[in-house]
C-alpha cells in the first residue's frame, strides 16, 4: 500500500506485552470457550441418538461419534474466541493500536462509497500483517490449548457415559486432588470406582482409571503410577486406535488393562491380548462385576 505512512515493524511480540498479551488469552478463552462437559452436556441434551447407541450397547460408536461432535462444537468457539480477541487487541495492546491508528488516520478520512471498501479491504490485510507475530503467538497458544482440550473432552464423555449408565465414580475433579493425594494416588489415576471410600476398604476390588486419547510413550508414566501407588492393576481408557501388539504387551507385563473401541479389542492381531479389553465389555461386563460385589452387603 504505496500511500500508507510508515508503520514501525515488529517480528515477534514486544517484551514489555508479553505478559498483559499472554493473561488476555487466557481471560478471553475462558470466558468465549466452553468447558468441555458443558460442551458435552449441551451435545447429549441436543441429540438423544447417542444416549440410544449407550443404551444399546454401542459405547465404541457412541465414543468416536461423540467425540467429533463435541469436537466440532470447540473449533467454533475457537473461531469466535480468536475473532473477539483480533478484534480487541488495539483496544488492549499499545502497539497494535498504533498499527491500527497510523493506518485508519491516513486512508479512509476522506474516502466514500466503494473507494472507502476498497481501502477498508486493503487496511483488514496490512493490519493483520503488521500484527502477525501476535496472530503466531495466539496460534501456539491455541495449539497447546487444543491437546489439552482433546483429553479433557475424551474424559468428559466418559465421566457422562458413566451416569447414564448410573455408575457411581469418584474422579479428582468431583472429589479433588487432595482426597486422591491422601490416598496415595498421583495425577495420573483420573478416577476409581464406585469411589474411594470402597479404595479405602478393599483396593482390589475397585477400578482405577486413567484417560489418554494417545499413547504414544506416555503409557509408562502409568506405569510409574502402579509401581510408585502398589495398586493391583489400572485401566487405561483410550481413543488411540495405533495399539501394536508389542506395545500391548508392554503394558500387560505393567498390568495395564487396555480399554478401547471394539474393533481394536476385537482386532486380529490382539484379540487374544486377555489385557485388552472393549469399552462394551468394560461398561457391561467389568464394572457391573465390580458394583455386584459392592451391592451384596461387602460395604
Amino acid at each position: 500500500m504505496e500511500n500508507f505512512s510508515p508503520v514501525n515493524t515488529i517480528v515477534d511480540v514486544p517484551k514489555e506485552e508479553l505478559e498483559k498479551f499472554d493473561d488476555l488469552i487466557k481471560k478471553y478463552r475462558n470466558k468465549h470457550i466452553r468447558n468441555s462437559k458443558e460442551i458435552v452436556d449441551l451435545v447429549l441434551n441436543e441429540n438423544d441418538a447417542f444416549l440410544k447407541l449407550i443404551e444399546n450397547q454401542e459405547v465404541s460408536k457412541c465414543v468416536v461419534e461423540l467425540r467429533e461432535t463435541v469436537w466440532q462444537e470447540y473449533l467454533v468457539d475457537e473461531v469466535n474466541f480468536n475473532a473477539i480477541l483480533m478484534r480487541d487487541l488495539h483496544k488492549v495492546l499499545k502497539t497494535p493500536k498504533e498499527i491500527l491508528n497510523i493506518l485508519l488516520s491516513n486512508n479512509v478520512v476522506d474516502k466514500k462509497g466503494e473507494e472507502l471498501l476498497e481501502k477498508i479491504r486493503e487496511i483488514c490485510g496490512e493490519y493483520a500483517g503488521r500484527v502477525f507475530p501476535y496472530i503466531y503467538r495466539l496460534s501456539l497458544s491455541n495449539t497447546q490449548s487444543r491437546r489439552s482440550r482433546a483429553g479433557k473432552s475424551f474424559e468428559a464423555i466418559i465421566y457422562k457415559i458413566y451416569e447414564s449408565l448410573g455408575y457411581e465414580y469418584d474422579s479428582q475433579s468431583k472429589v479433588g486432588r487432595k482426597t486422591f493425594d491422601s490416598l496415595g494416588l498421583g495425577k495420573k489415576v483420573d478416577s476409581v470406582l464406585p469411589n474411594v471410600e470402597a479404595f479405602k476398604k478393599r483396593r482390589n476390588k475397585t477400578i482405577i482409571g486413567t484417560m489418554k486419547t494417545s499413547l504414544r510413550e506416555r503409557w509408562q508414566e502409568v506405569a510409574e503410577e502402579i509401581e510408585r501407588t502398589k495398586i493391583p492393576e489400572i485401566h487405561l481408557l483410550t481413543a488411540d486406535e495405533n495399539i501394536s501388539k508389542s506395545k500391548a504387551q508392554e503394558m500387560a507385563n505393567h498390568n495395564i488393562i487396555i480399554v478401547t473401541y471394539n474393533w481394536i479389542a476385537d482386532s486380529a492381531n490382539l484379540k487374544d491380548m486377555k489385557n485388552i479389553i472393549s469399552f462394551e465389555e468394560y461398561l457391561f461386563e467389568e464394572i457391573p462385576n465390580i458394583i455386584k460385589f459392592w451391592n451384596n452387603g461387602k460395604r
